[in-house]
């Protein structure tokens, strides 16, 4: 038997040592912990001790802090920029660049270019002298001239998108009209104004002028034409009189807009009906058209026709069927009266000849309780009494 069982096989309760021995471990540890820490806050807050007991400590290398700085620059990439900006200043100036920096041009195409470009202004100028055109024309170039000077031109000519005619016309015209512009604007001359003053002006305004005096006497002709008046004589030109109104009424005349004064509305009332729609008033009757759709209609649904006279005669077919129907329905009502009223009779005289058995049977059960030696009669006189 083990020494850990007890006689009769019950488990012994462990010893308590081993616990014992646990709390005081733990107890021990937190204890040393604690005092190094205080140790370690000692030594930091006395510089001068811990050099003098020349003990050192090493310490781990300081990381960075993952939260930022708030006296940071937060505008990235500033310095650069600044930078960029202060240098280009210089970059500002105008630099040329020499051919060896561009690449030179051969001699041989630079010529080519050149000669090309001496043979188009000549070109261009023979087409604006028009001499090609007094010389022959592209049917004699074709046929019996191929060899004349002028017949490349002529040919430039008619394949060219530019009409140098139309152009130097335009040209020219454009020209004469700038130079007489300009010559009513520099030139100057005496005319007389519409008041009757000579004055000193250039060409367009003595035009001017001219015009003006025009319309004013074609004014003066028009208001003398119409009816005199005593008017007492002016010193004022008539040239420089103003024009007299045309709404004035001399003499009798009728005016309809005083007895018709809604005329101008009624005008414009009839504008807007003839601007309306044009269909009829009222509108042309419009009825179902059961052929129209594919459905499945109602019990009694009866198609009329869409034309007029045919659906007249269908409206009076079914209105006649109709009141058959009612003549026939009240006829039957009748009969069906008739018929309860001889029922209702005929159940009265039932109930009457019922009450009269029962009373005969009610007598007879009568005689059967009254003694042998009286009669019915007897009896049924003092049921009477």
């Amino acid at each position: 038997m083990s020494s850990s069982q007890s006689l009769y096989g019950i488990r012994r309760q462990k010893s308590e040592a081993s616990k014992k021995d646990l709390v005081s471990s733990s107890t021990l540890a937190f204890t040393t912990h604690l005092s190094t820490l205080i140790a370690k806050e000692s030594k930091a807050s006395s510089p001068g001790a811990e050099s003098a007991s020349g003990s050192t400590i090493s310490r781990g290398r300081a990381r960075k802090s993952q939260r930022p700085d708030i006296f940071s620059v937060h505008n990235k990439g500033a310095k650069k920029r600044a930078a960029a900006d202060l240098s280009s200043d210089n970059a500002a100036l105008q630099i040329h660049k020499r051919g060896a920096d561009i690449g030179e041009v051969d001699d041989a195409v630079l010529n080519r270019s050149k000669r090309k470009m001496l043979e188009k202004t000549k070109l261009y100028d023979e087409l604006q002298k028009g001499e090609y055109l007094a010389e022959g024309d592209s049917d004699s170039d074709e046929a019996g001239q191929p060899d004349d000077r002028f017949s490349s031109i002529r040919r430039a000519d008619k394949n060219s998108l530019v009409n140098f005619d139309k152009k130097w016309a335009e040209s020219r015209a454009s020209k004469i009209d700038t130079k007489d512009e300009s010559d009513d604007e520099t030139t100057f001359v005496e005319y007389e104004d519409e008041f009757g003053r000579t004055r000193t002006g250039t060409k367009a305004e003595a035009a001017e002028a001219q015009r003006n005096r025009q319309l004013q006497q074609e004014r003066s002709n028009m208001d003398d034409g119409g009816v005199k008046r005593n008017m007492k004589p002016s010193r004022v030109p008539v040239a420089a009189r103003p024009s007299r109104p045309s709404n004035v009424i001399y003499g009798s005349a009728i005016q309809a807009a005083a007895f018709n004064p809604d005329e101008n509305i009624t005008a414009q009332m009839s504008n807007l009906a003839k601007k309306r729609d044009k269909s009829l008033t009222p509108p042309p009757e419009t009825h179902y058209n059961a052929e129209g759709e594919v459905r499945t209609r109602g019990t009694g649904f009866y198609a009329f026709s869409n034309d007029e006279e045919i659906r007249k005669k269908e409206m009076e077919e079914l209105m006649a069927s109709r009141s058959e129907t009612t003549i026939e329905r009240n006829q039957a009502a009748m009969k069906k009266e008739a018929r309860e009223k001889a029922k209702q009779e005929r159940r009265k005289k039932i109930e009457e000849l019922r009450g009269k058995k029962r009373a005969d049977k009610f007598l007879g059960s009568l005689d059967t309780l009254l003694p042998s030696g009286a009669s019915s009669e007897e009896a049924s006189g003092k049921a009477a009494d």
